[in-house]
Formats: C-alpha cells, sequence, structure tokens
C-alpha cells in the first residue's frame, strides 16, 4: 500500500468513525420519544431558555440555582410535560387533517414585529436576543398555538351554554360582577419638573386642561383625549405615586404639585367620582356565556389531550 492510498484509508475510517459517534452522539441527545418521535435534548434547551427568560423578565430578576431549586425543578418538569403535550398536539393534528400555513403564523408576528420596531429600531432582535431566542422559535410557539385552537375547534363540538347556565352562574357569583367605580382622573406627562410647574400655574390661571394636554402631554395613548386615563380606583393597575395621589384629590380637584414617577413629571387632575354599582345579568350575559363556553372547551380539551397521552406510547429518556 502506498502512502497515498494509506492516507485515503485513514481518512475514510476517521469520517465512519466521527459518523458513528454523531449518531451516537445524537441518540443520547433524545430526551423522550413520543409514538416513536422524538424530542432531543437541544430542542428542550432551547425551550426551556425561551420560558425561563420570559419568567424573569416578569419577575425582574434571575433565577439562583440554589435558591431556587424547587422553582427550577418544578419548571423545567413543567417545560418537559408541555413538550410531550405539544408533540401529541402536533400528531393528532396531522391525523385530523389540520394545517398550519406560513401566512396564518405571520398575521400574528408580523404585527408583533411591527410594535416592536415602532418602538426602537432593532428591538425585534433585542427581544430575541432577551429571550435567547430565534425567530423560527417565536414561530414555532404561534404555530403551536393555532394548533392547539384549530385542534380544540375540530374535536370538541359538543359545547354549548345555554341562557340559564349562564344566569346561575351569575346569581352564584354575583361579587364577581361588581363594578368598582372610582374617579375619572386626566393627567398631563412631561418631562421635567419645571415645564409640570409652569403648566400647572397655566391652570390655576384658567388655562384649558384639555388644550395643554394636547400641546405638552407626552403620553400618547391620552394626550388627544384631554389627558383621560379612565376610571382609578385601588384595583387600578398604575404606578403607586400617580395612584396613590389620583385617590387622593376630591371631584374636579387638581392636585397642586407635579408627581413625579419612573415615567415623568404628571399634572394630575380629578373629574367625576363614580359610585360603585352591580352590573346586571343582561350587561354580561353575550360575555359571560362566550367565557364560560370557552371555559369547557378548555376543560373538555384538555381530558381529550390527557387520554391521548395516556393511550401513547411515551418513552421518557432524562435519566437513562
Amino acid at each position: 500500500m502506498n502512502k497515498k492510498t494509506l492516507i485515503v484509508t485513514c481518512l475514510t475510517c476517521l469520517l465512519l468513525l466521527l459518523v458513528v459517534a454523531g449518531c451516537q452522539k445524537q441518540a443520547a441527545q433524545n430526551i423522550v420519544t413520543v409514538n416513536g418521535e422524538a424530542i432531543t435534548q437541544v430542542e428542550y434547551d432551547r425551550y426551556y431558555n425561551l420560558i425561563k427568560n420570559n419568567y424573569e423578565q416578569q419577575r425582574g430578576s434571575v433565577l439562583d440555582e440554589t435558591a431556587d431549586k424547587d422553582l427550577i425543578d418544578n419548571m423545567k418538569n413543567s417545560i418537559f410535560d408541555d413538550m410531550v403535550m405539544q408533540q401529541l398536539m402536533r400528531q393528532e393534528s396531522k391525523k385530523q387533517g389540520i394545517t398550519v400555513t406560513k401566512e396564518e403564523v405571520d398575521e400574528v408576528l408580523v404585527p408583533f414585529k411591527e410594535s416592536k420596531e415602532g418602538e426602537e429600531a432593532g428591538s425585534f432582535q433585542k427581544f430575541l436576543d432577551s429571550m435567547q431566542a430565534s425567530e423560527e422559535d417565536i414561530r414555532n410557539q404561534i404555530e403551536i398555538s393555532i394548533i392547539y385552537e384549530k385542534l380544540m375547534e375540530k374535536v370538541i363540538t359538543d359545547v354549548a351554554v345555554t341562557d340559564a347556565q349562564a344566569r346561575t352562574y351569575y346569581q352564584e357569583n354575583q361579587a364577581m360582577f361588581k363594578d368598582p367605580g372610582g374617579v375619572q382622573i386626566y393627567h398631563i406627562l412631561v418631562d421635567s419638573e419645571e415645564l409640570a410647574q409652569n403648566i400647572i400655574a397655566k391652570l390655576k390661571q384658567g388655562e384649558d386642561f384639555t388644550r395643554l394636554a394636547a400641546q405638552y402631554s407626552t403620553d400618547p395613548g391620552s394626550k388627544d383625549g384631554g389627558g383621560d386615563v379612565g376610571l382609578v380606583n385601588e384595583s387600578t393597575s398604575f404606578v403607586p405615586e400617580f395612584k396613590q395621589a389620583a385617590l387622593a384629590l376630591k371631584p374636579g380637584q387638581l392636585h397642586p404639585v407635579p408627581v413625579k414617577s419612573e415615567y415623568g413629571f404628571h399634572i394630575i387632575k380629578a373629574g367625576e367620582k363614580v359610585e360603585p354599582s352591580q352590573v346586571s345579568f343582561e350587561e354580561v350575559k353575550q360575555d359571560l356565556m362566550k367565557q364560560m363556553e370557552m371555559d369547557q372547551k378548555s376543560t373538555a380539551f384538555e381530558t381529550y389531550m390527557q387520554n391521548l397521552k395516556n393511550s401513547s406510547d411515551i418513552k421518557d429518556l432524562r435519566k437513562q
């Protein structure tokens, strides 16, 4: 055997060894099979990072591997179970002839991307980076949510809520249908305390709040509506500084000094006070019936999927 032939033979053997090792490594990465279809460790890790990072952002702090061990363990198990159910939904949707098109995913993703980019150029990519995710990861999650809705609509068809059922629920849960009332609040948001004081001075001299809000306010959601932020009560999810100052005012009263929050400086005025009241059944009937129907469908679908899981061949390979 000449030197050239020996080199070629050695390279061939090396390539075969790498292929075999790669196959073995890939097989070792499978954490579960669902009716013969595998979910890999890589897929699991990507989904885990997505859920974990989203949780940390909502929580406002990073999970600690030691202090939050029980929480992390529960999260890992829940994500594992969720991925199994997602795989089952994909398999069942194929059996049921359900498909999801690129256009259907785009209908959800494109507006989300546009809203992010509207905040700041490159914001969508920053969002992906913060979640340690790719656009494909997001598309996959949108797709599975669409599959969930389509599959539920197809297999759960015998759920209907009657007027009598809705009325009974209303009567047994009347406390849930109380309008808490509150105080109609208007504000003008500006960036500096000096400007806020100047505006308060103008208001005290009789200038129109609505006109000043349109001219000066940096709050896009209220400036063109006279600064109206709606009814405010103890359950309203506004920053504490703003809510406390607003609820201390009497109808028609202007807060004498600017109120500082993380958003800037607020000039706050109180409008009409609305007393708490009981919302009638007729006012909530349509929304209540829709919600009850959705709740019943969700419960029936959970039972359907659990039965499907119980009859499926699922092999947990995490401890092997």
